[in-house]
């Protein structure tokens, strides 16, 4: 038989995961909407829930509230969808984000040619106010520095060409890609958001999970050997207690 060359699966990060949902939170959801369906089986439902003629208990385990967890399970998977979604959102807005630089840039770059012209010859110091000799792109603030600064320079110094349509072109261009960061931050909290509460009502479904096969192991203990088909069918031991 030739050797197995399939690479083992990547490890899994601790902490909230990003979406889309790991195996093992798959699992998870998968096993807790197996036994929520069991639960509702009309048989194991009665002894299950609470008898009407008691006085009610905390732990009481009711009908609505096995749906309720169905429903919560539908949840978590609509919120790694959504969070998906975001987290792909933020990539769009990424390369919304360099073609607004490029777009800026562009204008400034055709701002400081017209600058050259001026002042290269008579008055070369001017030109370090318009960003020239420098590195506009080493950082998000120094690009969106010398863009108002250009644009409040030009406002004095007159240049060839660089007229009241061209100087508003700056302002819009530098608000585009203003913008773009606004979005790319957003689509990036969105995620967070969803990915956090997508993991906050895993846990809870878990526990809404493990309260169901309690009162299971309660109802139907390891000790009688006819329990075994329905203790299989909660996903519970066979010959010990449930715990967890």
């Amino acid at each position: 038989m030739p050797e197995d060359t399939t690479p083992p699966p990547a490890p899994q990060p601790d902490g909230p995961t990003p979406a889309p949902l790991n195996a093992a939170q798959l699992a998870s959801l998968s096993k807790t909407e197996q036994i929520c369906r069991i639960a509702l089986k009309p048989d194991y439902l009665a002894q299950l829930t609470a008898d009407a003629a008691e006085p009610p208990a905390e732990d009481d385990l009711t009908e609505a509230e096995i749906q309720a967890l169905l429903t919560d399970c539908a949840t978590v998977r609509d919120f790694s969808s959504r969070a998906a979604a975001a987290t792909t959102a933020k990539t769009d807005y990424t390369d919304e984000e360099i073609d607004a630089r490029a777009a800026l840039m562009e204008i400034i770059r055709f701002i400081q040619a017209r600058a050259r012209v001026k002042h290269h010859a008579q008055r070369p110091t001017v030109l370090l106010d318009y960003g020239i000799g420098i590195d506009l792109l080493v950082s998000r603030s120094i690009l969106e520095q010398y863009a108002t600064a250009i644009h409040l320079k030009t406002a004095t110094d007159i240049l060839s060409k660089v007229t009241a349509a061209k100087r508003q072109a700056l302002l819009d261009a530098l608000a585009a890609y203003r913008a773009a960061q606004t979005n790319q931050t957003g689509g990036q909290s969105t995620a967070t958001q969803l990915r956090t509460s997508r993991d906050t009502l895993l846990d809870q479904t878990v526990a809404g999970r493990m309260k169901i096969q309690f009162s299971a192991d309660a109802e139907w203990p390891h000790t009688d050997p006819a329990n075994h088909g329905i203790r299989m069918e909660f996903q519970l031991p066979a010959n010990r207690p449930f715990i967890g």
